[in-house]
């Protein structure tokens, strides 16, 4: 059985039992890994210092958040991060979330399906499910790689990711928070780094490594109304071969990329401009995820 066979099963499984499933894990893997204090829930006094003090958030920051809620032990709830973030980067900073529609974005948009901005749940985590719900968020204009902004300059940051042909280019929100003074991707619980793939849509000399060499279309049904976005896509059973973003960040040692560990979880802090600074003259040379996977 292929790798795109078997991926293609996992994405026919039904979302609740995929949810049930990773809660299971989770809990499993927390029982394994923790002990002593490190069973004491994460406060929210807590994550605010790991933001300021470890992961270097300030107040006018623009930050591209990732998280899994469910790795941290938190012992606040999902609304309560959001405030805390939001405090934290204050009305002068911005917050990007990714807000992906459940399944694979591969097999999901030749489905058909329609991404609306009003209905549509996230398959991103319950805090990003949070986050766009919350006052003063606004969902960017793509069908499958939508993200959620919030902070002053929310409209500059969405409001052109329709043109996107590739997701993370010049056109999307991720591309444009490297515009802005400190521009930031920080995980919670989570090594996941979207803005790499941005690096790779502006430098990366062969996109058909990663992308499918068919330009998909795909529906949005937007506030102002319903739009058609063309994009391509990342074909799984090319990505899903090869060195994860966070993965090839340290395997090249960008500079901009740390990691920190508080009672047994992971958290990151990749600043956005050094890494395509960093990953620029590596890109237009040739190098990429697969070739470093391949020359293992």
């Amino acid at each position: 059985m292929t790798d795109k066979v078997i991926k293609y099963i996992k994405y026919l499984i039904p979302q609740d039992f995929k949810k049930l499933y990773r809660k299971f894990k989770r809990q499993i893997i927390r029982k394994v890994r923790l002990s002593g204090s490190d069973r004491i829930p994460l406060s929210l006094d807590e994550l605010e210092s790991i933001l300021i003090n470890d992961l270097k958030i300030r107040r006018g920051d623009t930050v591209i958040v990732h998280s899994s809620f469910g790795n941290l032990n938190a012992g606040f709830t999902p609304q309560d991060a959001v405030d805390i973030l939001k405090k934290v980067v204050g009305a002068e900073g911005n917050l990007l979330m990714p807000f992906y529609p459940t399944g694979h974005a591969y097999y999901w948009i030749q489905e058909n399906n329609v991404f609306d901005v009003h209905l549509s749940k996230s398959c991103m985590g319950i805090l990003t499910q949070v986050f766009k719900e919350s006052e003063g968020t606004k969902v960017s204009p793509h069908p499958v790689k939508a993200v959620s902004a919030w902070g002053k300059d929310r409209e500059f940051l969405i409001s052109e990711h329709h043109k996107s042909l590739y997701p993370y280019d010049k056109h999307s929100p991720y591309y444009k928070t490297s515009l802005l003074p400190n521009s930031k991707t920080i995980g919670l619980g989570v090594e996941i780094n979207s803005f790499l793939h941005t690096c790779e849509d502006l430098f990366l000399q062969d996109k058909s490594e990663i992308y499918s060499n068919q330009l998909f279309k795909g529906t949005v049904n937007y506030y102002d109304g319903v739009t058609e976005v063309d994009t391509y896509l990342h074909e799984p059973h090319k990505v899903n071969s090869i060195l994860t973003p966070c993965e090839f960040l340290k395997k090249i040692k960008c500079p901009g990329y740390k990691t920190y560990l508080h009672k047994g979880t992971v958290y990151f802090c990749s600043n956005n401009k050094e890494a395509l600074a960093f990953t620029e003259p590596l890109f237009l040379k040739g190098l990429s995820r697969s070739f470093i996977s391949n020359s293992k």
